[in-house]
């Protein structure tokens, strides 16, 4: 048996133990999520400035402006002229169903209009075709929408949008009845005047996008006037139908461009008796 010999006590290994506890503490946290399943937790979006479009600015100078409205003269097929506005309705039910527009305009008598031309010259032939081919009687309503010359006040934003909405207005008519006759002479299809239709949609969409925007309520009538010119655009082409015959479609073409030619001459006449 040796004497003398030292023995030390075994060391300790802490390193073991600080990865038990660790293992442990980690268990609980993992016990802990299982059973909250997130509970506490929150997301909330940082507020952000709300984006404007960029064109949806304009300019707020105040300014006077003058513009003017120059003249056109526009020539419809009469049918009837009628001191009651139901018999102008069955007059142009009856030919409605033979293709014409059939709109009753309203200027003191009722008149049931069959079409509406850029020229006396046009008109009269297509009078002579009706009159000829068909055995239908009219006559020639001239539709004149004066000069006007307007001094405008306001905000410099708000008298270019104006200024654009009457030029559109214009042109609508103008490009309605062109394709009207494109579409009577057979030289568009039904499918490209449907996509020249959306694109003055899209267009006309815009400009009463901007008009709203750029007017409060209460507007001031011509800016109705000309919103409503455009709004009842807007109600057309949901009655376009992709089943409509090209008769049918040439019909509606027809309404349409005598309709908005009406919302236009009632703008022009509140102006010009004011």
């Amino acid at each position: 048996m040796q004497t003398g010999k030292r023995v030390y006590p075994r060391q300790r290994e802490p390193g073991k133990w600080v990865s038990y506890l660790l293992l442990f503490l980690s268990a609980v946290v993992v016990l802990s999520g299982l059973v909250s399943r997130g509970g506490d937790l929150t997301i909330q979006p940082v507020p952000t400035a709300t984006p404007i479009p960029t064109d949806a600015y304009f300019d707020e100078t105040v300014e006077e402006r003058e513009i003017t409205l120059p003249s056109a003269t526009w020539y419809a097929l009469q049918l009837g002229a009628f001191e009651s506005e139901t018999a102008a309705e069955e007059l142009a039910q009856q030919f409605i169903r033979r293709g014409a527009a059939g709109y009753v305009w309203h200027d003191g008598r009722y008149r049931t209009l069959a079409a509406v031309y850029p020229t006396r010259e046009d008109a009269q032939a297509v009078r002579e075709q009706l009159s000829d081919a068909h055995s239908v009687d009219s006559y020639l309503y001239q539709i004149d929408l004066p000069a006007l010359h307007l001094l405008m006040k306001g905000m410099k934003g708000q008298l270019d949008i104006l200024e654009a909405a009457f030029a559109h207005a214009n042109d609508l008519v103008a490009q309605l009845q062109a394709a009207s006759v494109a579409m009577d002479r057979q030289e568009m299809s039904g499918e490209e005047a449907s996509q020249l239709l959306i694109g003055l949609g899209e267009q006309v969409e815009t400009v009463t996008l901007r008009l709203r925007q750029r007017f409060s309520v209460p507007r001031h009538q011509t800016v109705e006037g000309l919103i409503a010119c455009f709004e009842d655009y807007g109600a057309f082409l949901e009655t376009l139908d992709d089943a409509d015959s090209d008769a049918t479609f040439g019909m509606k073409l027809k309404r349409q461009t005598l309709s908005t030619l009406d919302h236009l001459k009632s703008v022009y006449d509140a102006l010009g008796n004011t």
